[in-house]
């Protein structure tokens, strides 16, 4: 009997299976706001104490115009006698034409500072263009359906099923830290931003109309060595090699049908619910409990054959041993949690029915 319905099951099935799968992605980028972070007390230190060199300017001026005399001046005037009008031998003193005046003025316009001024403009122009981009939550979704008809003849009998299989997979990560959301931290570094545009250095070289600095960085001592300097060029190194992908979202939909694998294993199920629906009925004619277990068995067999067919008895009966033992145990303790269960229900019911019955008395 065994084999006449595993293989009139067999002979007599006609099934298909389609599968819908759709999946979809959307990962915000948040790494450029934790860079700009990190950098920005960086470039606060150098704004707040620039680095600033001496300017001389020479002049040769009348006398009466010189504001002061250096060593310089003097050195100058032995050089160029022409610029004597008088000299007194007798007290030594010398009555110049004209002297040399020197200027000495401080200025901010340094290669350094250059450097700073084009990666503040640099790092204005990058927030406004993705600041914008970056206020959405990441998330995945991962949507999975299917739906088996099948049916089959064993004699005189017609057995028809359908199962209707969803599942949903969705996760959301939300783009905020603790308490502080990404708004308040976009506004936090637009307010910096803002700030060291009012800087001195920022408003010196906006009004000299400086040329912006450009790649490669040169090398200087100061830029090498100096940690506030170290940091703001891996910042401009970090905005030169950005890829441009604030949102990154994957969108992947397939409709699949009689799918050979997928449909064999729903059809050896079908047959496993068969048989212990028709087991269940207690009739007659019914596969008995022994050939039942025998031929759910043989299936399972038969799939651990397809994935290793050079796997021994002994080794088998082992496994089969092993995860009796653990299954036995489960289902042991399920039974007792599901009986431990009811009767706290029960006594619960017990408890309510007696108060009810001592109101009434």
């Amino acid at each position: 009997m065994d084999n006449e319905v595993g293989t009139s099951f067999v002979e007599e099935l006609n099934s298909n299976i389609k599968i819908n799968t759709d999946f979809e992605s959307k990962d915000y980028n948040y790494d450029w706001v934790y860079q700009f972070e990190d950098v920005i007390p960086y470039i606060d230190n150098i704004l707040r104490n620039p680095k600033r060199f001496i300017i001389n300017e020479e002049e040769v001026v009348k006398v009466e115009l010189s504001k002061k005399v250096t060593v310089e001046s003097i050195i100058h005037l032995t050089q160029h006698t022409n610029l004597i009008q008088d000299y007194d031998e007798k007290k030594g003193d010398v009555k110049p034409v004209k002297i040399l005046n020197i200027n000495k003025d401080e200025s901010l316009d340094t290669y350094e500072n250059r450097f700073i001024f084009s990666l503040l403009n640099n790092m204005r122009a990058f927030f406004e263009q993705h600041s914008v981009t970056i206020l959405g939550d990441s998330y995945f979704k991962d949507e999975k359906k299917a739906k088996y008809e099948a049916n089959t003849r064993i004699g005189t009998e017609t057995v028809k099923i359908t199962v209707m299989y969803e599942s949903l997979n969705t996760n959301l990560k939300s783009k905020d830290e603790g308490s502080e959301t990404i708004e308040d931290r976009l506004k936090k570094i637009k307010i910096q931003l803002d700030g060291f545009t009012t800087s001195e250095l920022y408003q010196t070289l906006t009004h000299l109309h400086v040329p912006p600095v450009r790649s490669p960085i040169r090398k200087t001592n100061v830029i090498l060595k100096n940690p506030n300097f170290q940091k703001a060029e891996q910042l401009w190194n970090y905005l030169q090699k950005y890829v441009d992908e604030d949102c990154k979202v994957v969108k992947n939909s397939e409709e699949i049908y009689d799918v050979g694998y997928i449909r064999n294993q729903f059809d050896q199920s079908f047959l496993l619910d068969y048989l212990a629906i028709n087991f269940l009925s207690k009739k007659k004619d019914q596969v008995t409990e022994k050939k039942a277990i025998s031929l759910a068995l043989s299936r399972v067999i038969e799939n651990i054959l397809d994935i290793n067919d050079e796997i021994l008895a002994d080794k088998l009966k082992s496994i089969f041993s092993d995860e009796f033992d653990i299954a036995k145990s489960k289902y042991d303790k399920r039974n007792e949690k599901i009986v431990g269960t009811l009767k706290e229900k029960l006594e619960e019911a017990n408890s309510i029915i007696n108060e009810a019955c001592l109101l009434l008395d």
